[in-house]
């Protein structure tokens, strides 16, 4: 992708060098065009508001802050895209397991593989640090640029509102997002094996057995574990309706409840236990279980929901940020450990705005600096669930 890199590159230039400036006004965001299938077609997942109001109003983001170079597009919840929408942005999910491996990594067949197997590689590094949010947002851009660019998918990448799902009375088998002919398929028949951390009320374990992404039509290549060698096999989930709930407005009003990006990105990711509730575990475990694909810490990204649901954590974040009395700050500060848990400083001290991301052969290297607003070189924006 030597387009993606040299633009990158340049943007990544501009920003670093203007840091300190005031960004130059930027166009409106450009919306997805209009389809005439209204999207309302789709009424299995039909849900009804939150009864829980989010502490955060809906923000407006300034023109003061954005780039001109960019014309944002505007990332929509999944239950708001038309059927129409839904099936082309799944069949550029289904492209990119048919383009031909960029990594180097050993087990990776194609570009989809190459995301999960950056991820594996990555993975002790980039939970419980400073850079989580920061990581996961260049990875999931750098995803929804691929879909764009190679695979010629017009839209943005959509988010899974979660929390909609979970205060709209539903059993979660019943969700839309899990429906296999408009959706990613649904939880896999009850397997028996390991569960280690005692994930509650396990149900499935096993392959997902319809939709887009069932085995043999979508295979994940690697893992399970840290291994990125070539291990093709099924699709795995494992719903957990308990860890499930975790992702509602009233744990989202607590992350949003903090003074400042370091305490943000703690609560975000809140602590490794199974009876601690956080927002981040909520669709990995919730979903993943003990069994499934993305409740496997290293090869989350094999199931392609993985990415939607950190697009939506990516709107919590960028809907924090974006609120009157964070700015400017959100856009420029960041704090936490270098070193995953490393809270006190002990071993490695904290990030700095010059910090690298590094996500492989996908993109080049940014510094945290350049990914915190979504408004210059990344150029998306959210609209309203």
């Amino acid at each position: 992708m030597r387009f993606w890199r040299a633009v990158t590159a340049s943007l990544l230039g501009l920003a670093i060098s203007s840091s300190a400036a005031v960004l130059p006004r930027c166009p409106a965001p450009v919306a997805a065009p209009a389809l005439e299938e209204d999207a309302s077609a789709d009424t299995a997942g039909a849900l009804r508001p939150s009864t829980v109001t989010p502490l955060l109003p809906w923000p407006t983001p300034s023109k003061s802050y954005c780039n001109a170079r960019c014309t944002p597009i505007v990332r929509k919840s999944w239950r708001k895209l038309t059927n129409t929408e839904k099936s082309k942005y799944i069949a550029a999910v289904q492209c990119l397991a048919k383009k031909k491996s960029i990594s180097g990594i050993p087990g990776a067949q194609n570009i989809f593989d190459d995301f999960q197997g950056t991820h594996s590689e990555q993975t002790p590094a980039i939970h419980w640090v400073g850079h989580f949010v920061l990581w996961h947002r260049y990875f999931v851009a750098t995803y929804e640029y691929y879909l764009r660019n190679l695979c010629g998918y017009t839209g943005a990448q959509p988010y899974w509102d979660w929390e909609y799902d979970n205060a709209s009375g539903l059993d979660m088998a019943n969700w839309s997002i899990f429906s296999p002919t408009t959706g990613f398929g649904g939880n896999g028949p009850y397997q028996a094996g390991d569960n280690p951390f005692g994930i509650p009320d396990r149900t499935g374990g096993g392959c997902v057995p319809s939709g887009p992404f069932a085995f043999p039509k979508f295979t994940v290549n690697m893992g399970p574990g840290n291994s990125t060698g070539y291990n093709p096999h099924c699709l795995t989930r494992d719903f957990s309706r308990p860890l499930m709930k975790w992702g509602s407005q009233t744990n989202i009003n607590w992350v949003w409840d903090t003074p400042d990006y370091g305490h943000f990105t703690r609560r975000l990711e809140n602590v490794p236990d199974f009876t601690i509730p956080n927002i981040h575990g909520s669709g990995h475990f919730g979903v993943g279980g003990a069994l499934g694909t993305i409740g496997d810490a290293f090869n989350s990204p094999g199931d392609p929901l993985f990415y939607l649901h950190h697009a939506n954590l990516d709107r919590v974040f960028w809907q924090w940020q974006w609120q009157k009395k964070n700015l400017p700050r959100s856009l420029s500060e960041v704090s936490g450990p270098i070193i995953p848990f490393d809270y006190n400083n002990l071993s490695g001290g904290n990030v700095t705005a010059s910090f690298q991301i590094n996500i492989g052969k996908l993109a080049p290297n940014a510094p945290l600096s350049a990914l915190l607003n979504t408004q210059d070189i990344l150029c998306y924006t959210y609209e309203k669930p």
